[in-house]
């Protein structure tokens, strides 16, 4: 029969028309959310003006806390150093230095150590970081133990941080062997024999010597010369009559020591000596068979 259409074409002519009106469906409802909703599925939150995840919040907030806590710590060393100043409050405003324990007092510990003028005080701050033993502290007290100009304070925190110990201590000691100015290479390097950093070998090989620019000036008198090194200065010779800058060659004398504390061996100033050594203490052995492991 042709007047009628079967029913099963009927059927199918059906689920043609739904098929094609459902993604149309599902497009309306999509527009018809609110960019609120649409925001919300995606897993972002309205705050402060804009669209963020619950990390970024997190995280935000979290930044906000810390650098509330750093400023409080801040004034309150700064009442506390007032109150160590006066008999009546000094006992107990010292205990209270030396009970901080949180890690956001670190920043303020290392501004208020580095503009104190009263060692014994100073030593009252140094305490007080290495009881933190965070990584940012550790960090604040090698910075004292090889830069601040004061002896007496950098052998205190020196103290410090053999107490503390070389897996916290050592990778910021070691760092310091890399700049320029030999008496802080010094300092480090004798750190580091104190606290027995084996790791630190390698690296005090090469800073057994440093190189550094000398300045030559004329002295007084015919012929004579003064000489003043100076790291990181550049190179080569000035012109004229006036001041030369040379490059130079420094040993440094601890860190010979530290090598020598630290390995037992003893080749000087030969540098090759020193990496052959270290090579064979890290070599396996002659028989040595991957397959069996050491024997």
């Amino acid at each position: 029969m042709t007047g009628r259409p079967a029913f099963s074409h009927v059927l199918l002519l059906l689920g043609t028309v739904l098929c094609a009106a459902a993604p149309a469906a599902g497009i309306a409802a999509e527009t018809a959310k609110s960019p609120q909703e649409l925001m919300a599925e995606r897993g972002l939150v309205r705050y402060r003006g804009a669209w963020r995840t619950v990390q970024e919040i997190e995280l935000i907030e979290a930044g906000e806390r810390g650098d509330a806590a750093r400023r409080e710590w801040k004034e309150k060393l700064e009442r506390l150093r007032k109150a160590i100043g006066q008999p009546a409050t000094a006992d107990r405003a010292i205990e209270e230095v030396r009970e901080i324990a949180d890690p956001a007092a670190v920043a303020a510990l290392g501004e208020a150590l580095a503009g104190e003028r009263d060692q014994r005080v100073r030593t009252l701050y140094v305490e007080a970081l290495s009881h933190i033993r965070s990584a940012d502290a550790v960090v604040v007290l090698v910075t004292v133990s090889v830069d601040h100009p004061d002896a007496v304070t950098r052998a205190d925190t020196c103290d410090r941080l053999v107490k503390i110990g070389p897996r916290l201590a050592g990778p910021p000691l070691v760092a310091a062997l890399s700049g320029g100015d030999n008496a802080r290479v010094n300092r480090a390097a004798e750190a580091l024999g104190r606290l027995g950093v084996v790791e630190a070998v390698g690296p005090l090989i090469d800073a057994l010597q440093t190189e550094h620019v000398a300045v030559v000036s004329e002295g007084g008198g015919p012929g004579s010369t003064s000489v003043t090194f100076t790291p990181n200065g550049g190179g080569g010779l000035s012109a004229g009559g006036g001041p030369k800058r040379v490059k130079g060659v420094l040993r440094n004398d601890a860190v010979l020591a530290a090598l020598v504390t630290l390995t037992g061996a003893n080749f000087e100033w030969d540098e090759a000596a020193w990496k052959a050594w270290r090579a064979s203490r890290e070599a396996p052995p002659a028989d040595y068979d991957p397959r069996r492991g050491l024997p």
